[in-house]
């Protein structure tokens, strides 16, 4: 009694014209009208919603989530598995994105239920022209390779595929033979790959104490030969992917292409998905946390 007496004065002493409420609150007018009419005054417009359950959230409330980080079962209010807002803000949620989520449901007095995915979707859409690419090699795996025949002595890649004028990565890959890093899932099978922008390749059967050796077969396309994500050891960092599988938080092990962005930077990480840079660990350790597919 004493909340819905307190915010009706409240509201006229601000001079609210409208209030947009939950449906459960729809007894909480009948109650403050009674008390506007014994003043004499107009009640404000009043609109309803009714509840939006998102699925992959399920049931939660604050004091439960409250006791759940008291008891170390999430690392805090912006653990990414949290529906907080300081959960989605850490990962990278646009708030252009969250606007049009909301406007396009509208306002409605049903209860309706969405999956996640719509809002994973508008915010990729809103992030995607911004984020930089670079490429990240999940428990990578080191292959010697002879490119003492090859012209050029750089790879050049694209910072963003559709637009060109943000300019250009470089990969300086020396003289001679350079070690390069491929993901252990990409080396399972020693069929020819391409390393992506760069050259088809095969892996020996001979390992040296440096790592597995492999021939440069052509630097052309040629072909429909499988296209796997790589770095030249020179260009890369370790670093350590956060991301969620199965309501759990996992780290992936694995080397980032070197960059000079801040942390907060939305990046897009090469047929892995957007990412955020969270920073640099005591260890040199560069830290990074998934937002979603």
């Amino acid at each position: 009694p004493l909340l819905d007496f307190q915010s009706a004065v409240e509201d006229y002493l601000q001079g609210v014209t409208h209030i947009v409420r939950g449906k459960d609150l729809m007894d909480s007018t009948r109650k403050q009208t009674l008390l506007y009419e014994k003043f004499g005054w107009a009640y404000p417009e009043t609109l309803y919603w009714g509840r939006v359950k998102v699925h992959e959230f399920g049931g939660f409330s604050t004091s439960q989530m409250k006791s759940d980080i008291a008891d170390g079962k999430f690392t805090g209010w912006d653990d990414p598995r949290l529906p907080t807002l300081r959960a989605m803000r850490r990962r990278g949620y646009d708030a252009g994105a969250m606007r049009k989520f909301w406007i396009d449901l509208g306002l409605t007095q049903k209860d309706i239920s969405v999956p996640l995915s719509t809002l994973n979707s508008l915010n990729a859409k809103a992030v995607d022209a911004e984020a930089p690419r670079l490429s990240f090699v999940r428990e990578p795996r080191t292959i010697i390779l002879d490119i003492s025949n090859i012209e050029s002595n750089k790879v050049i890649l694209p910072i963003h595929p559709e637009h060109p004028d943000k300019g250009a990565r470089e990969w300086p890959l020396g003289e001679g033979a350079i070690n390069v890093k491929i993901a252990s899932e990409d080396f399972t099978t020693r069929d020819g790959r391409r390393l992506k922008d760069f050259a088809d390749i095969e892996i020996n059967h001979e390992k040296t104490e440096k790592g597995w050796v492999g021939d440069v077969v052509r630097t052309e396309r040629v072909g429909n030969t499988p296209i796997i994500h790589w770095l030249p050891s020179n260009m890369a960092q370790p670093a350590v992917l956060l991301l969620e599988e199965d309501g759990e938080l996992v780290t992936a092990d694995g080397l980032l292409e070197l960059n000079d962005y801040p942390d907060g930077t939305i990046v897009q990480l090469e047929r892995m998905g957007f990412a955020i840079l969270e920073g640099v660990d005591t260890d040199g350790v560069r830290q990074l946390l998934r937002l979603h597919g």
